[in-house]
């Protein structure tokens, strides 16, 4: 999801996108798959020759895409793969809205899950950057009560490494998809997440990810810049990259007509998931944007536009994640061992993968709108698809 909490399901999801890529009710989900699905993409797009993106292979791409959301039960998927100078793929499949059968559109704004965390950690290697703050700053210097707050340090929270145990077990995950509007702050995650005293590691001893490190950060921003988090990362992040459809929510409502949607296991029927209090996710989840931008945002993140060159070169020193092999991870972002680089994320109703290749100079952005109260990795198939067919050097054999 913004939670990749529910750990043994998340990292079923994530290692199919690591595999492949070395990582919101009228109609029911028993519904005959024809009315939830339209006939091949008419978006799909060819912009230049070569075999990747010839209109041959687009078109097979497009079948194999549908296929997966039949096998699946995927309500609708929007894919945008882009190679400067070589061509690209967009397609929009199935529906947007399961009450009125609209069809969704390339520019549609969708919940990002954990990609919020991408543009969390550039804000924090920003204010780094600015020397408002050091990576060695350690939280007591904002929660002195915290738990081994005077060994927690903001790279260690950057890294999944503090050790703090989340918030987001599985309890509380539940608990949130069931409940989306339930009022809960930021500092309140921060401090359920402090009282389970038991629980906590040493720090800087493993890479476990943990949601609760990025709900902290995103605190920790508005401290030290004196600006809401909304703001920040609007000012500094969103408008020097043009990034239009990109936004931290301050409300529970999603602009556009696109809808996302959970699978109820007991009636069989999708229920619709869109509306949801961000608070709670906070810096671990709560952005919504949409392809175009995400495609920019992928390059972006990677290259280190937005900070110095030192500063990137550390964000892109990358250690093991527990539980996660082959996928590692740095200061908010993915590496994968075929040398992909992004994140993925879930929150309900909505699936999202975000990924750049550096020798191709490709980004591959998939939003599906079905996420589950198990959180698995519903665009996770797609992406695998969308590998073998135009990135097929960048998939493992066995």
């Amino acid at each position: 999801m913004f939670a990749h909490v529910m750990r043994q399901r998340w990292m079923k999801g994530l290692v199919v996108t690591a595999l492949a890529a070395l990582v919101l009710s009228g109609c029911g989900g028993g519904a005959d798959s024809t009315e939830q699905q339209q006939s091949p993409s008419e978006t799909a797009q060819q912009t230049s020759g070569g075999e990747r993106f010839s209109a041959a292979n687009l078109k097979e791409l497009d079948t194999t895409i549908a296929g997966v959301m039949n096998d699946k039960n995927l309500p609708g998927v929007l894919v945008a793969v882009s190679v400067p100078g070589e061509g690209e793929y967009l397609t929009a499949q199935g529906k947007a809205n399961l009450d009125t059968g609209r069809a969704p559109d390339l520019d549609d704004q969708f919940r990002i899950g954990s990609v919020t965390k991408t543009f969390v950690a550039t804000a924090i290697l920003q204010l780094v950057d600015e020397g408002k703050l050091n990576k060695s700053d350690t939280l007591s210097k904002w929660y002195p009560d915290f738990p081994n707050a005077d060994r927690i340090t903001i790279d260690d929270l950057l890294r999944m490494r503090s050790g703090i145990p989340d918030y987001w077990d599985e309890e509380a995950l539940k608990q949130y998809y069931h409940n989306p509007l339930e009022q809960v702050t930021n500092e309140d995650v921060i401090k359920a997440a402090a009282s389970k005293v038991d629980q906590f590691e040493p720090p800087d001893q493993e890479t476990k990810y943990t949601n609760t490190n990025y709900n902290i950060l995103s605190a920790i921003i508005e401290k030290v810049s004196g600006n809401d988090i909304n703001t920040q990362l609007s000012e500094n992040i969103l408008k020097p990259l043009g990034l239009k459809n990109t936004l931290y929510p301050t409300n529970d409502e999603l602009p556009g007509e696109l809808h996302g949607y959970g699978l109820n296991p007991q009636s069989g029927e999708f229920e619709d998931k869109t509306i949801l209090n961000p608070t709670p996710v906070g810096g671990a989840g709560a952005m919504i944007s949409n392809l175009s931008d995400l495609g920019v945002w992928a390059k972006a993140l990677y290259n280190g536009d937005l900070l110095s060159q030192e500063t990137q070169q550390a964000r892109l020193q990358t250690q093991p994640a527990e539980g996660m092999a082959p996928t590692r991870y740095g200061e908010g972002i993915f590496e994968g061992t075929e040398g992909v680089w992004g994140h993925g994320g879930e929150i309900n109703g909505f699936s999202t993968d975000m990924w750049y290749i550096p020798k191709q100079d490709a980004t591959i952005v998939i939003s599906v709108n079905r996420c589950d109260e198990t959180y698995d990795r519903e665009s996770g198939d797609v992406n695998l698809a969308v590998l073998k067919s135009l990135f097929p050097e960048y998939v493992p054999s066995g």
